[in-house]
């Protein structure tokens, strides 16, 4: 029986498995079609491995009542067979008898062949064919074309499962993202909801400190009270980081420029932190000469605090702060920077100190120092205004956090 077989067949399976307009399954299908009038047989199927659940199941057959079918790939068959040893298996009367238990797709001959489907060291699938023309056993022409088909099909069937495999993964990855979202908005809300209910203790607690400095004190209530204080100032600043955060990240902050001193707003801010830098004996020393700036007084008042806190917290005692003020008149910008003499910002992290609940270790690995919300806080707000902000080694063996702050406002900024 001589068959013709050429590079037109080729190219007819090659076009049937790049049509666009039908599922791959209903691809394999004419495929099959193509092959049993190709190799003369009634009888034929394409089974693919399922990598999920380790089996071959059948994906498009003369005999649609076997489509779905699935054979695991540790049972003992004629299709898994040939699979398992990676080149085509001839099935004869006596053979078939020992795989008749799992067989029940009641084809009518005794003679069949299994060619696997394989990419490069991939196997993915089976070709079964029976039923050869006028009864007779497969010959060796049918098999080297059933192979070559196969190698053909290899690469398709490959970059199906591949794309199979991709869209199965976005989708979950898709799914998983969508529960982190819905997570870190709970988060929010929750973080909202808890700090909104803080800010009203917190007020309550610095008018009932503010009335007791009314009362003639003694030197160590006066301590104890500037104490408790300094803390809850401490506090209330923390929070309004949290929800200025919040509001900033979600857009709904503006931004209400005008014509600030900037030097007159630093020593404003440094006022409000005398009481610590006595207790702890630091020297903070300002530098620079007043310059009007086009900003939000407020907002960046908070960033000068922020900043200030973070370089006390880091200081030791008796140590020294510098707050220096320059206006560049090449760039246009003013540039603020404050320098401590703490243990400064090993490099790995100065990108990443910015980032919201950054924690840096401590003196111990055991220990953690928590840089909060006052930087993010400090980093947004500077952005807002068109500026940078960084970090880099101070003179003294410190951190010097430095911010820049535009005279001119870059497009798209408020």
């Amino acid at each position: 029986m001589t068959m013709s077989y050429n590079t037109g067949e080729k190219s007819k399976i090659g076009k049937t498995l790049l049509q666009q307009d039908i599922t791959f399954d209903e691809k394999l299908q004419k495929v099959v079609n193509i092959l049993t009038e190709l190799l003369k047989v009634k009888r034929c199927s394409i089974m693919i491995v399922s990598p999920e659940d380790l089996t071959l199941e059948v994906k498009a057959s003369t005999n649609p009542e076997i489509i779905g079918l699935k054979r695991k790939l540790c049972d003992v068959t004629i299709a898994t067979r040939a699979l398992i040893d990676d080149e085509p298996f001839h099935s004869d009367g006596k053979r078939r008898s020992f795989f008749k238990p799992l067989e029940f797709s009641q084809y009518s001959s005794e003679d069949s062949l299994s060619v696997p489907i394989k990419y490069f060291d991939k196997k993915l699938g089976v070709i079964n064919l029976t039923d050869s023309e006028g009864g007779r056993p497969f010959t060796i022409e049918q098999e080297v074309i059933a192979t070559d088909i196969a190698q053909h099909l290899a690469p398709y069937i490959y970059a199906e499962q591949t794309k199979e495999l991709l869209e199965k993964k976005v989708k979950q990855l898709e799914s998983a993202n969508k529960q982190l979202v819905e997570l870190d908005e709970l988060k929010t809300s929750l973080t909202s909801f808890i700090v909104h209910d803080l800010k009203g203790p917190i007020t309550t607690i610095m008018a009932n400190l503010d009335m007791l400095n009314y009362e003639p004190l003694t030197p160590q209530q006066f301590e104890y009270v500037n104490l408790a204080a300094e803390d809850v100032y401490k506090m209330q600043n923390m929070v309004m980081n949290i929800l200025d955060v919040l509001k900033l990240e979600e857009g709904k902050i503006r931004i209400y420029r005008e014509e600030t001193d900037i030097y007159t707003l630093s020593k404003r801010e440094i006022t409000s932190l005398k009481n610590v830098l006595s207790r702890r004996n630091i020297e903070l020393a300002v530098e620079g000469n007043s310059h009007i700036c086009y900003i939000d007084e407020n907002l960046i008042g908070r960033v000068i605090t922020n900043l200030l806190r973070n370089a006390i917290e880091h200081s030791p005692d008796r140590g020294r702060i510098s707050l220096t003020i320059q206006y560049h008149e090449n760039k246009k910008e003013t540039v603020i920077s404050i320098a401590d003499r703490g243990k400064g910002v090993p490099d790995e992290m100065k990108d990443r100190i910015f980032d919201k609940f950054f924690q840096m270790e401590g003196e111990t690995k055991q220990r953690k120092t928590s840089t909060g919300l006052g930087l993010t806080f400090c980093k947004l707000v500077v952005n807002a205004h068109g500026g940078n902000i960084w970090v880099e080694d101070s003179g003294d063996g410190g951190a010097k956090f430095i911010f820049t702050l535009p005279e001119t406002l870059k497009e798209g900024i408020i």
